[in-house]
């Protein structure tokens, strides 16, 4: 049997490798002690924590280790003056001290000399990096990890009023915008502040929308501002709710008569495009419960889901796209209330096929109390086939109470559910958390409750009276890597970069 010690503290070294051999009486370990090797894992060889803070994985090929990083880090930023962790035979040294830190990303690498305990076997590895082309492209593991690419508050958007401060008269000043965000492109995100572009929908008194602040664009990389979204001839009023399709082209609901107009743009700078005229009636309510969810490529095969008018069967609206043109238009019935609660919920597609599965965000039971949040994955027949936990203080957050707390606002947006299609695997943006805080998160849709490293939000703030959140996500299959954002009143926005790399 070969034993193994964890180099990186020398001391913590020693205490290991002691224990490892402390019950050799009977002769049940055997110490090799003519061995030198780093040992090779099943996962890694070797681990190294950046400079950014991530922990990087390897690979090993002859006597060279790989440090696997992302391709949109600079090298020598990220592996200057780290320590590599690693196993070695046991009662095996090493030199240089690996405890001493090194530069990963200068030429030719970093080389460690392994030399057994008995001093007759060296072997010599050398430590450089790769950048990581997607380790699973093609295949259905989906993404891995996501990244903080960017967080602002909603004064630093540019909008007037302070984060926290409760004691404007103009709720919008303390950050109730009712807003919608979405990618225009890949490189630019809009928020769309409804407060902004129709202000009477909530109260007559404010009866003057403000251009400026209604459709605001920002890059998504620093959520610097950099000019509005061109609207062209469309009355702001008219436009209802926005997503944006898998590939970044954002899409909006816009009122027209008796019927709606579906509008998209591929760049903040276009005029919008007319997408469909559709003879129903999307996203009538007239509080802040309007929605829009699009799964897919609108050029393409897609699902674009909407809310219909609030009832006890849970009606939505699901449009299918094929080769670009609308093909069907169907009735969704969730079989859960919408008219109950502080009257919320919502769908989306899981698929881009005509009968699709879908997610189901809902709230049910008294608004504004724990324990009121429900999410489904439903079949398209409406038959529930996965259901978030009850109790997610074991995975998700000490705090937590129940399955969440619905708002207390008529129509506020939570839970807002995204479902997200990765690489062949299924995940849900769930929004969420109690009446002062906001956890956001990507769960696997398998169960609704494994959650996806590192792109988790959770702030405090209080937003039991706000109109709730939502968000937005687009894919690169090219890159492999994506980005999601999440607004949420009274904060602002988030942005998560998704990948595919260890």
């Amino acid at each position: 049997m070969k034993l193994y010690k964890y180099i990186m503290i020398p001391c913590a070294v020693a205490m290991l490798g002691l224990g490892c051999v402390s019950c050799d009486d009977d002769g049940m370990f055997e110490r090799d002690s003519n061995e030198a090797y780093i040992f090779n894992g099943e996962k890694s060889c070797l681990t190294v924590k950046g400079n950014s803070g991530k922990e990087w994985s390897s690979y090993m090929e002859d006597n060279t280790i790989y440090i696997q990083i992302a391709p949109w880090l600079d090298p020598a930023s990220e592996l200057d003056g780290v320590v590599a962790k690693f196993y070695v035979s046991m009662g095996a040294t090493v030199t240089p001290d690996p405890s001493i830190p090194q530069n990963f990303a200068v030429d030719g690498g970093v080389k460690y000399t392994v030399t057994s305990e008995d001093g007759k076997k060296t072997v010599t590895y050398t430590v450089t990096y790769i950048l990581d082309t997607n380790m699973q492209a093609g295949g259905t593991g989906g993404f891995n990890t996501g990244n903080d690419e960017a967080v602002k508050k909603f004064p630093e958007l540019g909008y007037p009023g302070e984060q926290g401060n409760y004691g404007f008269s103009d709720s919008r000043q303390y950050g109730d915008l009712n807003g919608y965000v979405a990618f225009v492109g890949h490189d630019h995100i809009v928020l769309m502040a409804r407060q902004y572009s129709a202000p009477k929908f909530d109260d007559p008194a404010m009866n003057i929308p403000d251009e400026n602040l209604a459709f605001r664009v920002f890059k998504k990389n620093d959520l610097s501002y950099i000019g509005n979204l061109n609207v062209g001839s469309l009355p702001m009023a008219d436009i209802i709710a926005m997503t944006s399709d898998i590939n970044g082209v954002c899409v909006a609901v816009v009122a027209n008569g008796t019927g709606t107009d579906l509008y998209y743009w591929k760049s903040y700078k276009d005029a919008p495009t007319l997408y469909a005229h559709l003879n129903e009636k999307l996203c009538p309510l007239t509080d802040g419960g309007n929605y829009i969810q699009i799964t897919g490529d609108i050029f393409g095969q897609a699902n674009i889901t909407a809310n219909d008018q609030r009832g006890a069967s849970g009606n939505h609206f699901m449009i299918h796209v094929e080769d670009g043109q609308v093909e069907d238009i169907q009735t969704i019935s969730t079989g859960i209330a919408s008219n109950d609660c502080n009257q919320f919920q919502m769908i989306s597609p899981l698929r881009t096929d005509i009968n699709s599965s879908y997610l189901v965000g809902d709230v049910e039971g008294t608004s504004n109390t724990n324990n009121t949040i429900r999410v489904f994955a439903n079949t398209y027949s409406g038959t529930t086939k996965v259901t978030m936990p009850n109790v997610l203080q074991n995975n998700w957050q000490a705090w937590w109470v129940g399955t969440g707390a619905s708002l207390a606002r008529g129509g506020a947006r939570r839970p807002y559910v995204s479902a997200m299609v990765i690489n062949g695997k299924h995940y849900a943006a769930i929004m969420n958390g109690t009446a002062w805080w906001w956890h956001n998160d990507v769960a696997d849709v398998d169960d609704l409750n494994t959650r996806v490293p590192d792109c988790t939000w959770a702030f405090s703030t209080n937003c039991a009276w706000s109109f709730g959140g939502s968000c937005d996500w687009y894919w690169n299959p090219e890159t492999n890597e994506g980005y999601l954002a999440f607004y949420t009143d009274r904060f602002g926005i988030n942005v998560k970069r998704l990948s595919c790399f260890e």
